[in-house]
């Protein structure tokens, strides 16, 4: 999917995948990638560079072309992910849940709740999500609702609700939020379409080491409204022969975002060993770039990074092939197989990413540790996209599945 041999080319796009460029998209990707770490020494959040995004249909990328989007299959859309987050892995991230709802809207769009979120994202709007992590501390414990109730204003003739989402990654980006609530009038529990308004605020106090820019704070619901209009009755149940693991899409993504930044570090790693002024006195060489060792390490960022990415297209592919077979004969093998080609790509990745990220600073020595360059936020950005859905639970499950045939969890948190 992605040719890593130019990573070392002069031009600064070469890094754009053709499709991106096929797309429109290069420019856009270019500036992003080119102002990141300016962005993240001034804590200057992404709204602007996400707002252009939105505007040439990045969150409308699946969409059919005669309904707003761009029409791309769903590997072609990790491709143009991957490149945004070679860019700034903050706003490829940023985007998840918003495309997450587009991709299960596509298979259940004769639903009226999945063919609103259709709608709002051929508008080139992004729709976030109103869950909450539970307060239960219990093993196990499933995400609860934000809005857990809605209650009825006879006077507006609408629904009236208020919640906090703790973690809300990128609804401090988002123009609307979907969840469930149980409504009043009927006592029943049904999704909601909520448009931002003046009642939603978001809190910019994430406080995580890394991805410190995806808008990852508290999100808070005072007194909005919901038209009934904009409730939906649930989703039929699945049918029993249907694949239970509907949640791997996230982890791709993630892990898609990972190799995206370590693509960012090989060619990071190019311009440190082509600007370093100077060597060490004991070194070989009067110039870095024509240090051996140095080249060696530039070398061995290439290698891994190349691997990285191969492993990253399997897991991506594997994805494409439980899409393609979804609502036929193969789907729960094809989409048992994409759970497990997804886990097994996040330990290996998950172990060799933050490992090439040192390297960068092992090539670019005391002249890469300044704050300036912002070098040190790709080993804290993978680490902290690593740390959702830890891969140690994804080490074990891979060796319990190779003794016993132990199938993975459905639950999202897998």
């Amino acid at each position: 999917m992605t040719d890593t041999s130019s990573i070392n080319d002069a031009r600064p796009t070469q890094w754009i995948s053709p499709l991106s460029v096929t797309l429109g998209f290069a420019e856009i990707i270019a500036d992003i990638a080119a102002t990141a770490a300016a962005r993240e020494r001034e804590h200057r959040l992404p709204h602007d560079e996400i707002a252009r995004l939105k505007a040439i249909g990045f969150g409308a990328l699946r969409l059919p072309s005669d309904r707003g989007g761009h029409g791309v299959s769903l590997s072609e859309l990790l491709v143009v992910a991957r490149d945004v987050a070679a860019a700034d892995s903050n706003i490829a991230h940023a985007f998840r849940n918003h495309l997450w709802q587009v991709e299960t809207a596509l298979r259940k769009r004769d639903h009226p709740f999945h063919a609103h979120v259709l709608a709002l994202s051929a508008q080139k709007k992004t729709v976030g999500l109103s869950f909450t992590e539970s307060d239960v501390k219990a093993a196990g414990a499933r995400p609860t609702q934000v809005l857990s109730r809605l209650e009825w204003d006879a006077s507006r003739d609408l629904y009236v609700g208020s919640g906090e989402k703790v973690y809300a990654t990128g609804n401090l980006y988002n123009d609307a939020f979907v969840g469930l609530a149980v409504e009043s009038r009927a006592g029943r529990t049904v999704q909601y379409v909520l448009e931002r308004s003046a009642g939603v605020s978001n809190d910019d106090d994430w406080q995580g080491f890394g991805q410190r820019l995806t808008g990852s704070g508290t999100a808070r619901f005072r007194d909005v409204t919901v038209p009934a209009a904009h409730l939906y009755p649930l989703d039929p149940p699945a049918s029993e022969h249907a694949a239970p693991w509907g949640f791997t899409f996230h982890q791709v993504y993630l892990t898609n975002c990972i190799a995206g930044i370590v693509r960012r570090v090989a060619l990071d790693a190019v311009d440190v060993l082509r600007t370093r002024g100077r060597n060490f006195y004991h070194g070989e060489a009067e110039h870095p770039a024509d240090e051996a060792v140095l080249q060696s390490q530039l070398g061995r960022i290439r290698g891994y990074t190349a691997s990285v990415e191969a492993t990253a297209d399997r897991a991506v592919a594997a994805l494409q092939r439980a899409c393609d077979a979804y609502g036929m004969d193969g789907e729960y093998e094809a989409t048992l197989a994409a759970t497990f080609a997804a886990s097994e790509a996040k330990v290996v990745i998950d172990d060799l990413a933050p490992q090439i990220a040192s390297w960068l600073i092992d090539l670019g020595s005391g002249s890469v540790v300044s704050r300036i360059g912002a070098l040190d936020r790709h080993w804290r950005n993978i680490k902290v996209i690593a740390s959702h859905n830890p891969r140690l639970y994804k080490e074990r499950l891979l060796g319990q599945n190779l003794l016993t045939g132990q199938l993975p969890p459905t639950g999202a948190f897998f």
